[in-house]
């Protein structure tokens, strides 16, 4: 009866019911593919309990369809070289999730508004972030991927034993991770980050520029990568090892 009261410009269909929680489980609570699909069928189950003089029949969600839209929209497949399926922890703050940064993040700038609605956090983590980047891992809290695991082939540091195109020639395994893009980090919004926070207080910042973007490399925050494991094989482009 009360679904009914409502005025009919006002009334939420059920696929756009499922769609947007589906939405929110990805940026709210970093969710993985597989807490996605629950939240998308208990979600089409709540909206089925709902009168139809809300809108189309629930039955007619078409959930796989909400499932790859979002997928595509909120998440992005990368890939990760390494040795052993749980070498994918950052150095500090391993035990710290996506989610567990983000609402840190949240939390600070909501502290500091309407002064500073960045917050001296998420400037000081784009830092990081940029050392990370440069090969500086040694206190990152990030976890690096990549859009295009081939692409770290073609690296200019070929010359480094712990570079991209050598840890790409020599680890063991190959694994793929679909992760919400609210918890990566990628070189274009690292530089926007700190140029949009530098720009009147730390003007000399010249090494902002030098963030390298030609790998595609894309950096995870948190320490529970693993939760978004989607695939993993024995590394394609392992060099063999010659005996003299």
């Amino acid at each position: 009866m009360r679904a009914q009261a409502i005025q009919g410009n006002e009334r939420c269909a059920a696929a756009s019911f499922v769609r947007t929680r589906a939405e929110l489980a990805a940026t709210l609570t970093c969710a993985n593919v597989a807490a996605l699909r629950r939240e998308i069928e208990l979600a089409a189950q709540k909206s089925a309990q709902w009168s139809t003089a809300t809108g189309p029949s629930p039955g007619s969600v078409d959930r796989s369809r909400v499932f790859d839209d979002v997928v595509a929209s909120s998440y992005a497949e990368l890939q990760r070289f390494q040795n052993h399926a749980s070498h994918c922890k950052p150095y500090v703050l391993d035990r710290q999730s996506a989610v567990d940064h983000l609402r840190s993040m949240a939390s600070l700038r909501y502290d500091a508004a309407p002064w500073n609605i960045w917050g001296g956090q998420q400037l000081d983590l784009g830092r990081a972030a940029a050392e990370h980047m440069r090969g500086n891992t040694n206190s990152s809290p990030f976890v690096s991927l990549s859009e295009d695991a081939s692409q770290l082939l073609l690296s200019p540091d070929d010359a480094n034993e712990y570079g991209a195109k050598a840890i790409a020639e020599s680890a063991n395994e190959l694994h793929t991770y679909t992760v919400p893009r609210a918890a990566t980090w990628t070189s274009e919004e690292i530089v926007r980050i700190l140029e949009d926070g530098t720009e009147n207080d730390e003007p000399n910042l010249a090494w902002v520029g030098d963030t390298p973007t030609e790998e595609r490399e894309v950096l995870f925050l948190g320490g529970n990568l693993d939760d978004y494991r989607t695939a993993s094989e024995s590394n394609p482009y392992k060099k063999s090892e010659t005996r003299g």
